[in-house]
């Protein structure tokens, strides 16, 4: 009796690659997504340090406020470089596993093409109708001519399915290198973007050295000018401290007022109950020692929520770039120190100052030559807007988020547009960056 054995471990195999093929390509595909959605938010950073840059190039004056926003332009335009490589990288592993694939359904390809001609072979033996009768004619018996028709039959249909399973896995060859290409494509674009943004990094560096040789060159104006800044910072300091304990101490008074007028009705009340009972000698209502908050129940709610808005908070400005950030640290290329109370925004001239959050304003802040600041009042949290000309709120005044509080001072000297927010919880500061949203 003749017999064929099927070649399942291919078609099994087949049916596997197929379904590694389509789960490297999701998983690829959500990694590239991840690194494209990095990529733009380099790239957009980039966009806002350009045009900040841009709007002052009239000015040839070196600035340390020009140099702030050349060091972020630098670091964005770094990240996003990284962000490129590591796409190519990517982009090469995808074009590496890929080459493989091809080349195992290339392999089972050769395999399904072998026995297809080996069938072809035995059939050729028995190819005319007239040789198929004779070929189960001279059969032994009943039986043997039986399984030799089957025979037949099975051979007829097993190449048919062969010849599906061969267009299929040609279909899935070709697919797959047209995956590939469509990847060295993008390759091949991202490598194009590489060189472009490497270049224009090479430049911002060069800028860069050409401010700092200046700013250097005038080294003793430049330590005149942060001592003069350091001065105002203290004396603003000084106020917002001054201010808060205000604050602090005026709601103090109001919940001890309070907490007196209660425990009085209450004692009043008693008193009146009591009336007409065995003669009580008269006393003063007794101090309470149970601690009284400061805050109202409105001012707790809005201590609570803006606690809860941690890393949310909208941003003070339509646009900007922090350009100095909190604490104390050293300057990445001048070589001092510098010391920030909150974050200095760099912003587009006529920029608006808004309110990161509903409140009240406490108190307006004039320092000569600083210009104003706005403190507002959240439960017991504060926000500072500092470096303001055109205030447009009063003491007292309540603003919901959003709200505009003033115009930010332009430097006609250096061309510059910047903001300092600065937080605060009650007397503690606070690192408005990791407050504001990303």
């Amino acid at each position: 009796m003749y017999r064929f054995r099927i070649s399942i471990p291919i078609k099994i195999g087949v049916c596997i690659l197929c379904l590694c093929l389509h789960f490297t390509t999701v998983s690829a595909q959500k990694n590239i997504d991840k690194l494209k959605a990095e990529a733009a938010k380099a790239k957009k950073e980039i966009e806002i340090t350009t045009k900040l840059l841009k709007e002052t190039e009239k000015n040839k004056h070196a600035s340390v406020e020009k140099l702030n926003i050349l060091n972020q332009q630098i670091q964005s335009r770094q990240k996003y470089l990284q962000s490129l490589q590591s796409e190519i990288v990517d982009l090469e592993r995808g074009i590496g596993s890929a080459s493989a694939q091809i080349r195992t359904l290339n392999a089972q390809l050769e395999e399904l093409q072998k026995e297809y001609k080996q069938t072809l072979f035995t059939l050729y033996k028995v190819r005319s109708s007239y040789d198929q009768l004779i070929f189960i004619l001279s059969a032994d018996n009943y039986n043997q001519a039986y399984n030799r028709l089957k025979y037949l039959q099975y051979y007829s249909d097993y190449m048919i399915k062969q010849a599906e399973r061969i267009e299929m896995l040609q279909d899935s060859i070709q697919r797959k290198m047209l995956g590939m290409q469509e990847l060295v494509n993008k390759k091949q674009t991202v490598v194009g973007i590489q060189k472009q943004e490497t270049q224009k990094l090479s430049n911002d560096k060069h800028q860069e050295n050409l401010v700092v040789q200046e700013l250097t060159a005038k080294q003793q104006e430049l330590k005149k000018k942060i001592e003069v800044k350091r001065a105002q910072a203290e004396k603003l300091d000084n106020q917002i401290q001054a201010a808060i304990r205000a604050e602090i101490k005026a709601a103090e008074a109001r919940a001890r007022a309070k907490a007196k007028a209660e425990a009085e009705a209450k004692a009043k009340a008693e008193a009146a109950k009591n009336k007409g009972t065995s003669t009580a000698t008269a006393s003063k209502p007794a101090v309470s020692n149970v601690a009284v908050s400061s805050l109202t129940p409105e001012e707790t709610l809005i201590s609570k929520n803006f606690a809860d808005n941690k890393g949310r908070l909208p941003w003070p400005t339509t646009t900007g770039k922090i350009t100095e950030r909190f604490g104390t640290h050293r300057h990445p290329t001048l070589g001092f120190d510098v010391e920030c109370n909150g974050v200095e925004i760099t912003t587009t001239k006529g920029s608006i100052a808004r309110a990161v959050f509903e409140g009240t304003v406490t108190k307006i802040v004039v320092i000569p030559g600083r210009n104003t600041a706005v403190i507002i009042k959240h439960g017991n949290y504060y926000t500072v807007y500092d470096n303001l000309i055109n205030v447009q709120v009063k003491t007292g005044q309540k603003v919901k988020v959003k709200d505009h509080i003033g115009t930010i001072f332009t430097d006609p000297e250096t061309g510059y547009t910047v903001l300092q927010l600065q937080i605060w919880k009650e007397l503690q500061k606070l690192d408005p960056e990791l407050w504001l949203s990303k």
